[in-house]
């Protein structure tokens, strides 16, 4: 768990960061208490029609948004389609991106924004707000979020997710309520070597490591030195998604219907292996932990990769784009999702599951003085409009009506030496921003190449993943506190066995030490957790 800064050091720090607008000196603790007290019940709600321009005596919103600015620019304030949302709501955002750490500095000194657009981890929602940091959204949405609530009314699953343990609703979240956007991400080989070697693509980790051994031994590059590191990660992303091989996770859901952590599990214990003997014959990246964005391209274009997780676009197509011009026979396929012995083809990847795309969206705090407004400056990203200029940005500039379909320019699809993805991130926020995400934006977006991509990584079986899933107050603190406590030793340990720092002698030391750290309680109330999630969504059938 990473160790706070104390508040009296942060608040000096954090008050010269904060933006303009309702920032106010510190959440006006328990405002919220008692105030909204009946869950909003979708099938009734009647809000009022949003009308343009909002009425608002405080004309800007400050907000703070955990996803990163697009290169090039400092923040979204300087996408060009902002500037038409602040003319069509009458409401100017001012943006602040801020690191996931730094947004929980922001929540722990108390110094708030007027709106959060965060990627909240288990129980932080619900806990903000029982910190007097964030309202309950249900009666403001009721009255004055037509589009969003009529988006939880035609999908009552939907609305089931979006709840917290409590019933109520604390932020607009981003849809992708299309099953096909569903899946953008996944494991990509080096097709070219695999065709030069004559190597088959690999279905389980016992050919996958036999292709990496082959590509280690066989100077692809051609430079004559044995430089080769087979798989490389970006900051260690793709652990996660590897115990998918092995059909686990952190949590996951056994074929019993129970939730369990894959952390106890001995096929945790077959992946550490795995990776400590790819890492020990040099097919693991030594830095695979530690390795930023730009290194990552390195050793791509520098000949030394095969093998990594990424995006479609900004992974698959950006890379495709910086290497076109170094290699000409530079090609990326999927990799499939590796089979066990039972032949099941496991992904655990949230995203795949769920249309709440995890548990980005947007909450409006204590300290905002026109929450009303708020509400409905949020709201219009959920009209037709409103999300057409999200996701396509300014009409005649960078996308135009065709045949009444938004169409991406020139601009975004073929400006020279540019990947779309670079494009469209300077000039639309498609994918971080809490709307519905668009199928016309993937439909032009995903090339035949990216598309066979995603072909290949949907055929896979999700039945294990775990939803979103909800905490009330009593579980609050052991399903973030002790987990995060656990999860910190855990990740120092695996390292630890994959580096070969850590005898895999001590293994039992190890899962003792999970345990008696709380681990299997943080399961019990995952467990609840689970099942509760489970009578809502059946409730919601009925």
């Amino acid at each position: 768990m990473r160790k706070k800064t104390p508040i009296t050091i942060m608040t000096g720090i954090l008050s010269l960061a904060l933006l303009s607008g309702c920032v106010g000196n510190g959440a006006k603790t328990g405002q919220n208490a008692g105030e909204v007290t009946t869950p909003l019940n979708v099938n009734t709600a009647a809000p009022e029609e949003i009308t343009l321009p909002i009425e608002s005596n405080h004309s800007e919103l400050s907000i703070a948004l955990s996803s990163p600015a697009p290169v090039g620019k400092s923040s979204y304030n300087e996408i060009p389609l902002f500037e038409e949302y602040e003319k069509r709501t009458n409401i100017k955002p001012v943006f602040q991106h801020v690191t996931t750490e730094k947004m929980n500095l922001l929540l722990a000194s108390n110094n708030l924004p007027d709106i959060f657009i965060n990627t909240w981890s288990d129980g932080q929602e619900k806990k903000a707000y029982n910190d007097g940091q964030i309202l309950r959204l249900d009666d403001l949405m009721g009255k004055y979020a037509p589009n969003y609530v009529n988006i939880l009314k035609q999908d009552p699953e939907l609305h089931a997710q979006a709840v917290d343990a409590d019933g109520f609703l604390y932020s607009f979240q981003f849809l992708r309520n299309d099953p096909e956007l569903r899946v953008f991400s996944g494991f990509m080989i080096r097709q070219d070597w695999l065709d030069k070697l004559n190597l088959k693509m690999p279905t389980n980790v016992d050919e996958l490591y036999s292709v990496l051994k082959t590509i280690k031994n066989s100077d692809m590059n051609g430079n004559g030195v044995a430089d080769e590191v087979p798989f490389i990660m970006e900051n260690g992303n793709a652990l996660p998604l590897v115990s998918s091989w092995w059909g686990i996770s952190t949590f996951y859901i056994d074929d019993n219907n129970t939730l369990q952590s894959g952390w106890l599990q001995p096929e945790y214990k077959e992946m550490l292996q795995y990776l400590n003997k790819l890492y020990n014959e040099g097919l693991l990246d030594p830095d695979y932990a530690i390795t930023e964005r730009n290194q990552f391209d390195t050793k791509i274009s520098n000949g030394q990769a095969a093998m990594w997780y990424g995006l479609a676009g900004g992974g698959l197509a950006r890379i495709s784009t910086l290497m076109q011009p170094l290699d000409p026979e530079f090609k990326i396929s999927a990799l499939p999702w590796l089979a066990m012995s039972n032949g099941k083809k496991y992904s655990t990847n949230l995203e795949y599951a769920t249309p709440l795309s995890g548990r980005f969206g947007l909450s409006v705090t204590n300290n905002c003085k026109n929450p009303v407004a708020a509400v409905k400056f949020a709201d219009y990203a959920y009209s037709e409009e409103g999300g057409t200029l999200l996701s396509f940005g300014v009409e005649n500039e960078s996308y135009t009506m065709v045949n009444g379909t938004p169409t991406y320019t020139d601009l975004i699809t073929n400006t020279p030496g540019k990947s779309m993805s670079e494009m469209l991130a300077q000039y639309t926020v498609a994918t971080a921003y809490p709307m519905v995400q668009s199928m016309d934006y993937f439909d032009q977006f995903m090339l035949p190449a990216q598309k066979a991509a995603i072909n290949v990584w949907k055929d896979c079986d999700t039945t294990r993943t775990v939803p979103v899933l909800k905490f009330n107050d009593e579980e609050l603190n052991t399903a973030i506190t002790t987990f995060n406590e656990v999860d910190s030793y855990n990740n120092e340990m695996i390292n630890k066995f994959i580096t070969g720092r850590e005898s895999f002698d001590n293994y039992d030391n190890y899962q003792k030490t999970l345990k008696s750290m709380g681990l299997e309680d943080v399961v019990k109330v995952r467990q609840a957790a689970y099942e509760r999630y489970l009578k809502n969504v059946e409730d919601a059938k009925k």
